[in-house]
């Protein structure tokens, strides 16, 4: 399958870091791996700590629904709770560090979109939005794609990222909300169950996601 910049492909970006760009020396690419992941894993806990809002050390369904809340949807405590359900190894019905950050490499390391990612959408999302603005922006999407990109395929990914923006906003304007980051998602998703002639995914009768996508149902 031959996928476009979205969603799913600009979070493969900040992973798929072990390989030497044109030029550069397996040792030069082994340190710019280790910066990568060590930047990606700040960024994750950021996002735990700005989800843990009593800073127990743990992220729990009402902080979790109160995030995806503030984000622009609509759910359910219960489908939040199903949501952290999939991923809370314990089943003590919150999340700690070690869960929060296992998630998140087991989905990154997927190859296949099996795994479970209705939570790790969200996440990737809120890592990518570093000023906590409720979107991503152009300098914010730049930073994202410089990591996996050379210089000069950054600007023409970028822009291929941004043209996603629905409201007709120009380019230097663009922002990309959660909604269409959802859409993204969904869109790449459908692309990588292709690869899979046996898969079957029942759509939702409520709403555009299917079982197997990313969200709760919103309806």
């Amino acid at each position: 399958c031959n996928l476009t910049v979205t969603a799913a492909t600009v979070g493969a970006a900040c992973a798929a870091l072990v390989a030497p760009m044109p030029g550069q020396s397996s040792e030069a690419a082994s340190t710019r791996a280790l910066y990568n992941q060590s930047q990606e894993l700040e960024g994750l806990q950021r996002v735990f700590d700005g989800i843990d809002k009593n800073n127990d050390k743990k992220v729990d369904v009402d902080e979790m629904h109160d995030t995806i809340r503030r984000l622009g949807y609509k759910c359910s405590k219960k489908e939040v709770a199903d949501m952290m359900w999939e991923v809370d190894e314990d089943a003590d019905g919150a999340l700690e560090w070690s869960e929060f950050k296992l998630m998140y490499q087991r989905v990154r390391a997927d190859k296949s979109g099996w795994e479970p990612r209705k939570l790790f959408t969200m996440i990737e999302f809120m890592m990518h939005d570093k000023d906590g603005s409720g979107t991503i922006d152009a300098d914010e999407c730049t930073q994202i794609l410089y990591r996996r990109y050379s210089p000069a395929e950054v600007d023409a990914k970028v822009k291929e990222f941004m043209s996603h923006d629905t409201d007709g906003a120009s380019m230097d304007a663009a922002e990309i909300s959660f909604s269409e980051y959802i859409a993204m998602e969904k869109a790449s998703l459908e692309e990588l169950m292709k690869c899979h002639p046996t898969f079957r995914c029942a759509p939702c009768p409520r709403c555009f996601y299917t079982f197997a996508l990313s969200m709760p149902c919103i309806a």
